[in-house]
Order: C-alpha cells, then structure tokens, then sequence
C-alpha cells in the first residue's frame, strides 16, 4: 500500500509539476506578448508621426516654391530682374530649402545664393540623362516633380523640387524652361524625426517619387523582404513607401525581470505543492491513527464497524455481502518460542497475503491480535464466499516465514458469514462468522 501511495504521489507531483511549469510559461509568454505588442505599437505611432511631419514640412517648401513659380510664370522677365530679392524671399520663409535656380530652355541661368553654386551656372539639362529625366518628367505632367533623395555635385544629399514654366498658362503649349528648388534631405529628416529612427528596423523607398517600385534610400533595403507595416507617405504627384519590421524580442531588462517572474511562479507554485502534501501528510498520519493499523498497514476494528454499519444501512437486504473472520492458529506458541519480534513479522506476512489475495473491491482488517477480518462485497450465498475463503486459506498456508534456521508456516481458522436478510444486523452477521470461525478451529484440533 505504501508503495502504491508513494507512485501515486510522484505521478501526482510530475502532473503538477508540468501543469505549473505550462502555466507559468503562458503568463510569462502572455506579459512577454503584451510588451511586444506595445513595443511594436510604439514604434508604429512614431513612424506614423514622423511620416505626417515629413509630409507636412515637405508640402510646406514645396507650396512656398509653387509661388516663386507662379511669379515666374506670370512675367519672366521681370523674375529675371528681381531674382535676388525672389530668392532671398523664399529661403526666409523655407525652413529646408538650400538653393532654387532658373532654366530657360532647360539651362541654368541663375542660382539662389549664389555662393557655393557658382559651377551650376550655365549647366544644360539636357547634358545631363540623369537630371534631364526628372526636368522632362516635369514638363510631362505640368506639374511639380520630386526627384531624388540624391547626392548633390556639391555636397550633401537633397531631394529637387522641379517645377515646368510656360509662357501660355494654363494651355501650357509654350515650354519656357525649369525651376528647380534643392530640398536639404538630411534637415527634412531631422525635424520630422525619421533620423532619431535610423537604429530603428525601418526603412522609405521611392526614389524620384515611384512608391514601392523606387529604390530605397533610408534604413536597410532588408526590411521590404519581410516587412510588418507598410504606409505611403505622401508627396506632390508622387509617394514614397515607410516600411517597419516588429521586434521578436523584448529589451534585456525586461528578460531579466520576466525571467526572475517565472523562477518567482516556479518557487510560488511548488511551495503550495509542499504547504498541499503538508497538509496531506497530517491527514494521512491523522487517518492512520484512527482506522489504520500500526503493524501490518491494515485498516483497524474502528473502520470495520463504521463500514459494517454503513453497509447494513445501505444494503437493506438489495446486496449481499460476507465476513470472514480469519485467526492464526498457534500464534502464541511463535511469540513464546521464537519471540513477538517473529510473531510480529508473521502477522505482516499474514497480511500481506491476505491483501494480496482479495479482489480489489474487498475490505481488510486486523481486529487485534492475531485476528483479521475481510468484507467480500457482491457475494451471492455462503458457499460462494466459502470458496474464495478455502483459496484464500490455501494460498497463504503455502507461506512460509524464514527466520533464523526456523521455517515458521501460519495455519488458518476462518469463518464466514453472509448478510442477506433486512432483519440481520452487524452484531449478528460478526456472532455468525466468530462462531463459524470456532468450529473451523476445533475441526482442526488433533483428537
């Protein structure tokens, strides 16, 4: 029994312990799932708000520039004259513009300031494939254009704003030539806050304004190969594409500290298991007192009463059952002859044998003594439970216990009882089979 119970517990204490260790892992994997769901959405409400300011400070210059257009538009001539004082104007008011020239006839007559551009005067577009592109996209749409971002000849990188003038607005037969306005890109991405982003895994693509078909000019082009959010920025006849990856994994602190949660969970959980198996352990010692028996493990005369009793009460006559009432046989000749530690060590024997030969369903006991007693449950008349009894006997006498050069062989009396009557009580059925287990000892006396 005792091993029996002992597999139980480490089956039970395995079960337990997979179940805390499945539970702690999911609400370590649900805190670790929530941070990196807000991590992430962190990070989407910062490129959100850096793709609004870049659209809002790109469309600002451009719009600005859009007017030096207008005027130019309406009397070259006269923008010609007062170039210094147009150019001047808009750079006060832009916030990223570097430089605006005119082309007529697609060639750089004048730039704005002049210092620093000086070998741009005089530049043909159309000696140029790459620029000449971006000019004749211009004048293809009548419209502003994006070019770039682009490494600029004198430096620095930029996106150029180019705007188509014609002499018959807004028929727009009669090209006249080109405004360009130099955007500084690495101000543009500043104040909109894409560069606090460069360590971040995101990156734009959409050189010269062709969206997800332009190549891409900030963060890694990685990032497009398995992208988690996508948004287009907007900018005049044309967009730029911001792609994001979402982290898989959350800051090293906050490892840590999940980590030191789940040992937390860990200690938590089996510390209950030991306040549990505490408890279960005062019960069982407490329950062994009161229907246990200290030598052999069996249950105790109190248990047997309070089953009989329930039994009695339960059946009514509807089932059957049987005692059987089982005594040693010269069991103090063993404890005189070969002392009560021998004798003690057969009644364990007796026991044993006694449990071993049972159905599962069946009760034993020791009443005292060398006195024992089992509840056949289901039992049909007393000829069947005198079977099961005379096999019992068999088995056990076939027993032996070895001690010291002795072989000591325990001998039976038995006496069965069955309860089958309304009007038979636990005293009765217990009369019945001490009687019957009496005359099963006098058989066996010598004459």
């Amino acid at each position: 029994m005792k091993k029996k119970q002992y597999i139980i517990g480490v089956i039970v204490f395995l079960i337990y312990s997979v179940v805390v260790y499945q539970a702690t892992s999911t609400v370590v994997g649900l805190l670790k799932e929530r941070e990196l769901t807000k991590q992430n959405e962190r990070l989407r409400e910062v490129v959100s708000l850096a793709k609004s300011k870049l659209e809002a400070e790109l469309f600002r210059d451009v719009f600005l520039a859009d007017s030096l257009a207008t005027v130019i538009t309406i009397d070259p001539q006269l923008a010609i004259q007062n170039w210094t004082e147009l150019g001047e104007k808009l750079m006060s008011k832009s916030t990223h513009v570097r430089n605006v020239g005119i082309a007529p006839n697609d060639v750089i007559l004048l730039n704005y300031p002049p210092q620093g551009n000086e070998r741009a005067i005089g530049l043909d577009f159309r000696s140029t494939p790459n620029q000449y592109r971006t000019v004749l996209k211009a004048r293809e749409l009548q419209d502003v254009f994006l070019s770039g971002p682009l490494e600029l000849v004198q430096g620095g990188k930029a996106v150029i704003a180019r705007f188509p003038v014609f002499n018959d607005y807004p028929v727009n037969n009669d090209y006249w030539g080109s405004i360009s306005v130099v955007i500084d890109y690495p101000s543009l991405m500043e104040v909109s806050g894409f560069a606090d982003l460069s360590d971040e895994p995101v990156a734009i693509r959409g050189v010269d304004a062709e969206g997800m078909e332009g190549a891409v000019f900030f963060g890694d082009q990685q990032i497009f190969e398995d992208t988690d959010f996508t948004s287009v920025i907007n900018i005049p006849n044309g967009e730029w594409v911001v792609g994001a990856q979402f982290d898989t994994e959350i800051p090293v602190t906050l490892s840590r500290q999940l980590m030191a949660l789940r040992i937390g969970l860990l200690m938590i959980g089996f510390l209950i298991f030991a306040a549990v198996f505490a408890l279960w352990r005062s019960y069982r010692v407490v329950r062994r007192f009161a229907h246990e028996d200290e030598l052999t493990g069996l249950y105790n005369r109190r248990f047997v009463m309070a089953h009989l009793d329930k039994l009695t009460e339960l059946n009514q006559g509807r089932q059957a059952f049987a005692v059987v009432n089982i005594d040693l046989n010269g069991f103090k000749e063993v404890n005189d002859t070969y002392g009560h530690e021998a004798g003690d060590q057969l009644l364990r024997l007796v026991a044993h044998e006694i449990l071993s030969g049972v159905r599962m369903t069946d009760i034993v006991a020791r009443l005292g003594g060398d006195e024992f007693v089992v509840i056949m449950h289901r039992i049909k008349n007393e000829d069947s439970a005198q079977r099961l009894a005379e096999s019992l006997r068999q088995k056990i006498e076939q027993r032996a216990l070895a001690w010291g050069k002795a072989s000591i062989r325990p001998s039976l009396s038995i006496g069965v009882a069955v309860f089958n009557a309304p009007e038979s009580s636990v005293k009765d059925i217990l009369i019945r089979a001490d009687q019957a287990m009496y005359r099963d000892k006098a058989n066996q006396r010598p004459v």
